[in-house]
């Protein structure tokens, strides 16, 4: 299984719909003007999935011709451009995780597990918990936290210290997240960090209801 989503397998409109409903930052709210009109566009225009929206505007000459075929702003494209890189999730050193231990890491270190892409793809092939402990020299709980981690920070926004947070406070993995609300995992995620001080910054019921959508978008969508 691949640790990033197929993004042939995302429906533009279907995108929309979620692109609706996120929030934005201040930057790249642009993307929520005339939404139902530029996704109406992009069809017409052949483009029916993720992977030919993100083709056709992945050069600024692609942007510049799109946008005088369409009269959509270049702004706009570019700024949907830099939307849709976010799907492109690089792995995460596992010595970023502070509950992951130096010998840890020195057994994955020798298998060539070097971040959190690279153990996502290798325990999704293999599918076997007691095997791969073995093989690994790790134990079997100590993998599945290794594998919740990595699925953790697949969701936009979620890097290592986050991750942790979320784990420490009860989700492990993308359906514990979806089966959660955003006031109840505020409260719980809140909690872990204000005992453990992982991170500074304040996340909020907006933040929560993007990482619950972003699970969703993933378990639909799964590879």
């Amino acid at each position: 299984m691949k640790y990033n989503l197929d993004l042939r397998k995302i429906d533009i409109q279907k995108y929309k719909i979620f692109l609706k409903n996120q929030y934005l930052i201040p930057s790249r709210r642009i993307l929520h003007e005339n939404i139902d009109d530029n996704f109406e566009i992009f069809e017409r225009c052949g483009l029916k999935n993720l992977s030919d929206l993100k083709q056709a505007i992945s050069t600024k000459t692609k942007i510049d011709k799109l946008s005088r075929e369409t009269e959509i702003s270049p702004e706009y494209l570019n700024i949907l451009r830099r939307e849709l890189g976010t799907f492109n999730r690089k792995g995460i050193l596992f010595k970023d995780f502070p509950i992951i231990d130096n010998n840890t890491i020195s057994a994955l270190d020798k298998k060539g597990i070097k971040n959190t892409k690279n153990f996502y793809e290798y325990y999704t092939s293999e599918n076997n918990e007691k095997m791969i402990s073995d093989e690994l020299n790790i134990s079997v709980e100590m993998i599945k936290c290794l594998f919740s981690l990595s699925c953790l920070v697949r969701i936009n926004g979620i890097g290592s210290l986050a991750a942790v947070t979320f784990y420490e406070a009860g989700y492990k993995n993308l359906d514990d997240i979806i089966s959660s609300t955003k006031e109840e995992m505020l409260e719980k995620v809140n909690k872990i960090n204000d005992e453990k001080k992982y991170y500074k910054s304040k996340l909020g019921l907006k933040d929560m209801q993007f990482v619950i959508d972003y699970a969703n978008l993933m378990t639909h969508f799964k590879n």
